[in-house]
């Protein structure tokens, strides 16, 4: 009977002692430990003591070399899951990378590496500083994660996905990564191009009918010419806007026309025309009372020019709304310098993967 009772209990010990190592440990930002607290040349928290020794020799002395040649400070932190009080694994990351101040405090040359392990919640994390963003993009973050890391990370190979990763980061900052660009699906550019396209023909379409809206309004040539010019303005930045189908349009329009004009001291046909260059301002338009603008025309063939007056509506300025002496730079929580890193500040950009 004594033996039946010792058994049992042994045995929902053993149960009690499986459920409580398959619990996944959850870590707040200041519960990670800073490992270089202790030694400068350690840049691997892994409290649950997940990457094995040798793997993380071969980091840190990597890391070691990446911060003594490239000036480039990288801590990797791995703990199965965070707390629940952070919406997700980045936000996690920004944090941390604030808290401990990575990277040179003027050159912003740091970078975290966040490993998460829990089933169903495992996530690759990079966070970058202002310094190294230009360099290490959130595209190139994603290529490396997805490219040389996943496949690792999804066969439980942590160890060998960080130093895959490492190695791609420092060529990357090197120049000498060679990454692939995931292909482009022709497929799937058809419709935005078609899009594209039906929005540029479109939108040149309504141009013309609103420059001969406005020519239509007026009776006098001379006003007419000055229209067709303001109403250009929008054709410009279509023109740019949807270059090739401007250029088809305007072949199969049979090209741009100026607007020409009967001279009246020769009366030759078709020879005066608007000078080029912005009209002059005879009257200042000021609130409640309209301006005065002066165009010139000129005949080609006998000099006769012509001076015609348009009205202008005053338009109020735009003014610059400054907030001096409030020139606080943003950083995610009120964090202090921790360790020996730098008191470098994160960019906020980066890249994580889920596998």
């Amino acid at each position: 009977m004594r033996n039946s009772i010792l058994k049992s209990l042994t045995i929902v010990f053993l149960l009690l002692l499986n459920l409580v190592s398959y619990a996944q440990v959850q870590y707040t930002v200041r519960e990670v430990p800073n490992v270089q607290l202790r030694d400068a040349q350690q840049f691997i928290s892994d409290p649950e003591q997940v990457i094995t020794y040798n793997d993380k020799e071969i980091l840190n002395k990597k890391l070691f070399e990446i911060r003594e040649s490239l000036d480039v400070q990288t801590a990797i932190v791995v703990i199965p899951d965070i707390d629940e009080q952070y919406t997700s694994a980045k936000e996690f990351a920004t944090e941390l990378f604030g808290y401990w101040g990575l990277g040179d405090q003027n050159s912003d040359n740091g970078l975290l590496i966040l490993l998460l392990t829990a089933d169903g919640k495992r996530e690759i994390v990079f966070e970058t500083g202002y310094g190294i963003e230009s360099t290490l993009s959130d595209g190139t973050s994603k290529l490396i994660q997805a490219q040389k890391m996943i496949p690792f990370l999804k066969e439980d190979a942590y160890g060998e996905g960080l130093i895959a990763g490492v190695d791609e980061i420092e060529k990357v900052l090197k120049g000498t990564s060679e990454l692939i660009k995931e292909p482009i699906d022709a497929k799937s550019m058809t419709l935005p191009i078609i899009i594209w396209l039906v929005l540029g023909v479109g939108a040149l379409a309504f141009n013309e009918s609103r420059k001969k809206k406005k020519v239509s309004e007026e009776s006098s040539p001379y006003l007419d010419a000055i229209k067709q010019k303001s109403a250009g303005g929008l054709g410009c930045l279509l023109a740019v806007l949807f270059f090739p189908v401007f250029i088809l349009f305007r072949l199969f329009k049979g090209g741009a026309k100026n607007a020409k004009i009967d001279c009246q001291s020769c009366k030759s046909t078709g020879t005066v025309s608007l000078k080029k260059g912005e009209p002059i301002i005879k009257q200042q338009a000021i609130p409640g009372q309209d301006g005065m603008k002066e165009y010139e025309f000129v005949c080609s063939k006998c000099g006769f020019v012509h001076k015609e007056l348009v009205p202008y509506k005053y338009v109020k300025p735009q003014t610059e709304s400054t907030n001096s002496g409030n020139n606080t730079t943003y950083r995610s929580g009120n964090f202090t310098k921790g360790g020996s890193w730098g008191g470098g500040k994160s960019g906020g950009g980066g890249a994580s993967t889920k596998f």
